[in-house]
C-alpha cells in the first residue's frame, strides 16, 4: 500500500478537483488538467535522479531517466509564451521527445543490466534502440523517400520492435528494482502499469477508439501520469534512504577488516 501521506494527498486532491468543477467549469478542468501533468513531470525527473542516486549509478544515468520529462517541459514552455510554433520547430520537439525516451529507455535498460547477469540480450537490446534513432535520422535527412517494400517491411518491423523494448524496458527496470531492492511493491506495479498503458496508446492510436472512450482517455492521462510520477518519486525516496543507511555499514565494516 501506499504511504499514508499519499493517500491523503489523493484524497484532498479529489476533493478540490470535485469541488471547483461546478463553480469555474471548463477553466478548472484545464487549470487540473495542467497542474496535474506539471506536478507528474517534476515528480517523475526528481525520483529518476534519486532512483540512480540511491543505486549508485553515475549522474548521467539520472539525466537520461528523466530527459523525457525535460524535453516535455520545454515544449510546453515554449508553446505557453510563444504566439505560434513553426512547424520546423514543431519537428524538432517531436524529434527530441522520441529520442529522449529512446535515451531514457536504455538508462532502464542499464538498470536491469546492471541487477542480472550479462547477457547477449542486452547488447542485442542497446543495438535496436540505437538502429531505431537511426531510422529516424534516416528520415529527417531524407524526407519522403520512397523504400523498397523489404525496407519498408524491415524499418516498421523494427520501430515497433523498439517501441516494445522501450516500455519493456521501463517495466522491467520497476520490477527488478522492486524485487532486488525491496522496494513497495504498489510502486513497481504502478510503474508496470502505466508504461503498458502508454504503450497501448501508441500502438493502437486514439482514432480507433470511440469519442467518448477517447475524450476519457485523454482527460484521465494527467491522473495517470501523476500516479507514475508519485511511484517513481517514491521509489527513489526509497532507494536513497537505503543507501544512506547502507553507507555507516559499509564504512563500519571497512574499519573493522583494517589491521
Amino acid at each position: 500500500m501506499p504511504p499514508r501521506s499519499y493517500i491523503i494527498t489523493a484524497i484532498v486532491l479529489a476533493v478540490l478537483v470535485v469541488i471547483s468543477i461546478p463553480a469555474t467549469l471548463g477553466f478548472s478542468v484545464i487549470l487540473w488538467y495542467w497542474l496535474f501533468a506539471a506536478a507528474a513531470c517534476i515528480l517523475a525527473a526528481a525520483g529518476a535522479f534519486k532512483i540512480a542516486n540511491g543505486l549508485g549509478e553515475p549522474f548521467w544515468i539520472g539525466v537520461a531517466l528523466a530527459s523525457p520529462g525535460f524535453v516535455w517541459a520545454a515544449n510546453n514552455l515554449f508553446v505557453l509564451f510563444s504566439n505560434g510554433i513553426h512547424p520546423v520547430i514543431w519537428t524538432i520537439f517531436e524529434l527530441a521527445a522520441y529520442l529522449a525516451l529512446l535515451i531514457s529507455a536504455a538508462s532502464a535498460l542499464r538498470l536491469v543490466e546492471t541487477m542480472s547477469r550479462p547477457r547477449v540480450g542486452f547488447r542485442v537490446g542497446y543495438g535496436l534502440l540505437a538502429a531505431s534513432a537511426l531510422l529516424v535520422g534516416v528520415g529527417l535527412i531524407y524526407p519522403g523517400t520512397i523504400f523498397p517494400k523489404p525496407a519498408l517491411y524491415a524499418t516498421q518491423t523494427v520501430d515497433e520492435a523498439a517501441m516494445l523494448l522501450k516500455y519493456g524496458a521501463f517495466i522491467g527496470a520497476a520490477v527488478m528494482i522492486t524485487i532486488r531492492r525491496d522496494v513497495e511493491r504498489w510502486a513497481g506495479a504502478a510503474i508496470s502499469l502505466i508504461s503498458a498503458y502508454l504503450f497501448y496508446q501508441v500502438m493502437w492510436p486514439t482514432y480507433l477508439l470511440e469519442g467518448q472512450v477517447e475524450t476519457a482517455l485523454f482527460w484521465l492521462q494527467p491522473v495517470v501520469m501523476l500516479i507514475g510520477g508519485a511511484a517513481v518519486w517514491r521509489m527513489g525516496s526509497v532507494l536513497r534512504a537505503q543507501s544512506h543507511l547502507d553507507r555507516p555499514a559499509q564504512s563500519l565494516t571497512l574499519a573493522n577488516a583494517r589491521p
